[in-house]
């Protein structure tokens, strides 16, 4: 099974791809502050679209997004594509955009950007659980090695910001990524494939998939391509 990670750029859409649009995410986009937040809304929505249609043989504009949250009525959840058999995720920072799609099972995707001002010593005490500190406080690729591969697990079950990230135990990042522990939840952690993607200089990224029988093949594609060959309402 081949599940396809789509980077892209902030700056990859232009005018155009804002017809992909709903009209929720025009709602969100216009309550987003800063133009560097809209371009990267306005990008992830738009290539989602468009490598969904690409997988779906459907024009982009057609491909149906739900994003239905479960602890309120605002359509802020986790992207579904439903009746199409396609799991995604999608996670942007700084620079760095992913869409991720594939047809076997959950899956979450996280990228960070290793911004170097940031405390990990105090943040690690945050997030790492005991074992994780036990190894030794991280330098700030290490961290952000354990935060994405957390993060990435949270968004493949849907758990989210409800479960705290003391509670999942990662491998070390000089390690291959694995999950070790997560509270409560065995079953994910028996189920569950991690993978390292590479989103570039200065940033880390890590890919969680659930319940997958048989090998998984990973692709990292060219984004920017794919947003730059869409032609209005073709496919």
């Amino acid at each position: 099974m081949v599940i396809a990670v789509w980077w892209a750029r902030p700056a990859d859409a232009g005018p155009a791809h804002l017809d992909l649009l709903s009209d929720a995410e025009r709602q969100r986009r216009a309550a987003l502050r800063r133009p560097e937040d809209q371009a990267r809304q306005t990008t992830a929505a738009a290539l989602l679209r468009v490598a969904a249609g690409r997988e779906l043989g459907q024009a982009p504009h057609s491909v149906r997004v739900e994003r239905a949250c479960p602890d309120c009525a605002v359509p802020h959840g986790r992207p579904v594509l439903p009746g199409t058999g396609l799991h995604v995720s999608v996670s942007h920072s700084g620079d760095r955009i992913a869409v991720v799609l594939g047809r076997g099972g959950p899956l979450g995707v996280d990228v960070e950007h290793a911004a170097p001002e940031r405390d990990v010593a105090g943040l690690s005490r945050l997030a790492l659980s005991p074992a994780e500190l036990a190894r030794g406080v991280p330098d700030q690729v290490g961290f952000y090695t354990y935060w994405t591969r957390k993060e990435s697990v949270l968004k493949a079950t849907g758990d989210g910001l409800r479960v705290a990230m003391t509670r999942i135990e990662v491998s070390a990042p000089h390690e291959p990524p694995r999950l070790h522990h997560y509270d409560g939840r065995p079953e994910v952690v028996a189920g569950s494939s991690m993978y390292t993607l590479s989103p570039g200089t200065g940033y880390q990224a890590a890919l969680t998939v659930l319940d997958v029988a048989g090998p998984v093949e990973v692709v990292e594609r060219d984004g920017s391509v794919l947003l730059a060959g869409h032609q209005g309402d073709g496919l």
